[in-house]
C-alpha cells in the first residue's frame, strides 16, 4: 500500500491549507444561502405547479400522438402496404407510451424526492417527441406509391430508434420500480422487526440473494439517494447501499464470501433500530442538539436487541450489529469499544457504512465524490479510527466504481464499464475503462466509445458528475444509467 500512503499524505496536507480558508468559505456560503433560499411556502407551492406542469405535458403529448395515430388524421387516404405496417407500428409505440405516461414513477418530479430532473420523463417526452415527427411524416407522404416506397425505408429505420429509445426506457423504468419494490420490501420487514408484528422471512432471504447475485453477475454499483423525509425508504435505502458495498469488499476472499449470507444479513438489518429516531431528525439539515445525538446514537443497541429478540436465528450477528459505529481509537458509539473489543464483521460494517453514507447526498451535505469517499475512509484508517485491513478492502470497488458517470479532462461524459484490479495493477484505481457518451460539448456520440485511461497519455478523469448535471445531460438519452 505504498502508493496508497503517499497518496494520504498528499491529501493530507492539501486538507490541512483548505482548513485555513474552511471557516471563511463556509460563511460565505451560508450568507448566499440565506440571501437566496426562497421561503418554505413558496417552495411548495413551486413544486406543485411543476407537478402538474409536467402532468400536463405528458398528457398533451399523448394527445397529439392519438390524434396523429387516428385513420381519420392520416393523409393521403391511399397508403402502400409497406408504409401501413409502419404506422400500425406507430399505433403500437403510442399505446405503450400511455402505459408509461400512467406510471407515477414517470411523471413524478423525482420518485426518490432529490434534487434534479427526473431522467425517466425527461425520456419519455424525447420519445414522445420522436413519435409525434415519424407520425406527423406519414400526412407529408405523396400519392405516388414509387415514392412511398422510397420514402417508407426512412419511416421504417426511423420507427426503428423510436423502438429502440421506447425499448430502453421501458426497460429504466421496470428497473427503477423492481429497485424501488426492494426498498419497499425491505422497508416493510425492519418496520415488522421493529413493532414486533409477523413477516414473510422468505422476502429477507429472496433480497440477500438478490444482492448477492448483483455481484456475481458484475453488476455495476450506483449510489442512490433517497430523502430522508421519507424516513422508513431512506433507512431501507441506506441498508441496502451498505450491503451492496460490504458484498463487493468480500467478494474475492473465499473465507468471507463463504460467509456472505451472514454478512449481507448484518447490514441490511443492522439500521432497524433507526426506527425509533423520528423522521423530524434525520431530516434535519443543521446540526443536531445533545439530545438528538443521544436518539441517533442510541439506535445501534436498540437494532441489536430487536435482532436478538425478534431473530434469533441472527443472534450471532447482534455484537457487530451493535458496534458498526465503534471506532478503534474509543471515540464511536454507543459504547466508546476499542481495538480488539471490536469484532471483525463489526469493523467490517463501520468501513461500509462510512463509505456507503459519504457516497449518498445527506440533509446537510451533497453525495462526495466516491474517490473522495474513498480517500476520506482511507484517512480515517491511518488515523486509527477504522480497521487498515477492512479500508483496504474498499480497493475492491476501486476509486470509480463499475457504472459510475464521470466527466474526464477534456469535458468528455461517459459511464465507467471496468476497473484494473489485479495486485500489478492497482497503481491505476483512478485510470478505469470508461464508454464515453457525450462529448465535451454535450453532443452524444452516435454510438459510445471505449477508453481504457490506463493505457491513455491524454485523458483522465477529473469528477464523478453531480447527480443533477447527470440527469440533464444524459437523463433523455441513458435514464437507466442515471
Amino acid at each position: 500500500m505504498t502508493e496508497t500512503h503517499a497518496l494520504l499524505e498528499r491529501i493530507r496536507d492539501l486538507r490541512e491549507r483548505l482548513d485555513q480558508v474552511r471557516g471563511i468559505v463556509s460563511e460565505a456560503h451560508r450568507t448566499a444561502t440565506s440571501l437566496l433560499e426562497p421561503e418554505a411556502d413558496g417552495n411548495l407551492e413551486e413544486r406543485l405547479v411543476e407537478g402538474e406542469r409536467r402532468q400536463a405535458l405528458l398528457e398533451a403529448s399523448i394527445q397529439r400522438l392519438t390524434a396523429q395515430a387516428a385513420d381519420e388524421e392520416i393523409r393521403p387516404t391511399r397508403l402502400i402496404q409497406k408504409v401501413r405496417r409502419q404506422l400500425e407500428r406507430g399505433r403500437e409505440l403510442v399505446a405503450q407510451l400511455k402505459a408509461l405516461a400512467d406510471e407515477p414513477i414517470v411523471a413524478a418530479e423525482d420518485p426518490d424526492g432529490v434534487d434534479g430532473e427526473n431522467p425517466l420523463w425527461l425520456a419519455h417526452r424525447e420519445v414522445a417527441t420522436m413519435t409525434e415527427s415519424a407520425l406527423r411524416l406519414v400526412q407529408a407522404f405523396p400519392d405516388s406509391p414509387s415514392a412511398q416506397l422510397r420514402l417508407g425505408e426512412g419511416l421504417e429505420s426511423l420507427m426503428d430508434s423510436v423502438a429502440d429509445r421506447l425499448a430502453t426506457l421501458t426497460a429504466a423504468v421496470e428497473a427503477r420500480k423492481a429497485e424501488m419494490g426492494r426498498r419497499t420490501v425491505l422497508a416493510r420487514i425492519l418496520r415488522a422487526i421493529y413493532n414486533g408484528d409477523p413477516f414473510d422471512a422468505s422476502e429477507l432471504t429472496i433480497l440477500i440473494d438478490y444482492l448477492l447475485n448483483e455481484v456475481k453477475q458484475g453488476q455495476p454499483l450506483r449510489f442512490v439517494s433517497v430523502s430522508a423525509k421519507k424516513s422508513e425508504e431512506f433507512i431501507a435505502a441506506h441498508s441496502l447501499m451498505v450491503a451492496r458495498v460490504v458484498a463487493r469488499m468480500i467478494r474475492h476472499d473465499q473465507d468471507l464470501w463463504n460467509a456472505a449470507r451472514d454478512v449481507v444479513a448484518a447490514a441490511i438489518l443492522k439500521d432497524v433500530g433507526m426506527l425509533s429516531v423520528s423522521s423530524e431528525i434525520l431530516a434535519q439539515p443543521g446540526p443536531l442538539n445533545d439530545d438528538q445525538k443521544r436518539q441517533i446514537e442510541g439506535h445501534c443497541r436498540v437494532s441489536a436487541d430487536l435482532i436478538a429478540d425478534r431473530l434469533p436465528a441472527a443472534a450471532p450477528l447482534c455484537e457487530a450489529i451493535r458496534s458498526h459505529h465503534e471506532r478503534l481509537d474509543g471515540t464511536g458509539y454507543p459504547a466508546g469499544l476499542r481495538g480488539g473489543q471490536i469484532s471483525p464483521l463489526g469493523r467490517l460494517l463501520a468501513v461500509a457504512d462510512v463509505y456507503a453514507a459519504m457516497c449518498c447526498a445527506r440533509p446537510h451535505r451533497p453525495a462526495l465524490d466516491p474517490r473522495t469517499a474513498m480517500t476520506e475512509t482511507l484517512l480515517m484508517a491511518d488515523r486509527g479510527q477504522l480497521d487498515r485491513g477492512s479500508a483496504e478492502r474498499l480497493l475492491q470497488l476501486a476509486f470509480y466504481p463499475v457504472g459510475t458517470i464521470v466527466e474526464l479532462a477534456d469535458g468528455a461524459v461517459g459511464v465507467v464499464v471496468a476497473n484494473h484490479l489485479t495486485s500489478a495493477e492497482r497503481r491505476n484505481p483512478a485510470r478505469p475503462v470508461v464508454a464515453i457518451l457525450a462529448d465535451s460539448r454535450g453532443n452524444y456520440l452516435p454510438t459510445p466509445r471505449h477508453v481504457d485511461l490506463a493505457e491513455c497519455d491524454s485523458r483522465s478523469v477529473t469528477r464523478t458528475l453531480p447527480s443533477v448535471q447527470r440527469r440533464r445531460l444524459l437523463g433523455s438519452r441513458y435514464p437507466h444509467l442515471v
